[in-house]
């Protein structure tokens, strides 16, 4: 985990130079720390998409775990000097694209993930505007509280999702279908209780129809 273990440092740094408000010092620690674990320029960070980048990360013959997490990383205190600065737009686009690459590492390490990784994950999702969240990562926030048995805050994801993007609703259609089969103590301990399921069946089975 060579990466891992030299990314600490990185991070360590830039938090030190942000605190001293040496701005500029700190996006050119991040650009000098990005070429030499990456091999990517800052300015491929901030205009690859997430899309894009799980693409990258999945070349070869498994998913590349650790430059997720290091890419995900460098965006995340990214987005914290841009806040800084007063770009906050441009800290908002890096946090999005970090986050997406947060949540594609629990899909892709399931069940394999420290506390401090959800930790950092809800940090992220504090900080954005759940509105502005676009429907491909509501999606994926939805499976992602669903895998911790969160299934209220996955249904607000589900929700958000389908109001920006209609054919969404058939993956919505699957996620309650999978809740019914969960016993009611598992559904209550995810603050979903079943009559609430069975309403929200009947609003996208309407929207379906409407479609």
């Amino acid at each position: 985990m060579r990466i891992i273990s030299q990314l600490a440092a990185v991070l360590a740094s830039v938090l030190r130079l942000m605190k001293l408000n040496r701005h500029e010092e700190a996006l050119e620690e991040i650009q000098t720390s990005s070429k030499q674990l990456l091999g990517m320029d800052l300015r491929l960070l901030t205009t690859l998409s997430d899309v894009e980048f799980v693409r990258l990360l999945s070349l070869g013959e498994r998913f590349d775990v650790e430059k997720c997490v290091a890419i995900a990383e460098l965006l995340r205190i990214l987005g914290d000097v841009r806040d800084n600065q007063g770009k906050e737009e441009e800290g908002s686009a890096a946090r999005l694209t970090a986050l997406s690459l947060f949540l594609e590492l629990s899909h892709q390490e399931a069940g394999t993930l420290p506390k401090e990784y959800y930790e950092t994950v809800e940090n992220i999702i504090s900080m954005l505007t759940p509105a502005g969240l676009p429907a491909r990562l509501n999606r994926k926030l939805l499976t992602y509280y669903e895998s911790l048995g969160k299934y209220d805050k996955a249904e607000d994801a589900l929700f958000r999702a389908v109001e920006e993007d209609a054919a969404f609703v058939e993956a919505g259609i699957k996620f309650y279908e999978r809740l019914r089969r969960k016993s009611d103590e598992e559904l209550e301990r995810g603050n979903l209780p079943r009559n609430e399921i069975e309403s929200s069946v009947l609003d996208l089975s309407r929207r379906r129809r409407k479609a």
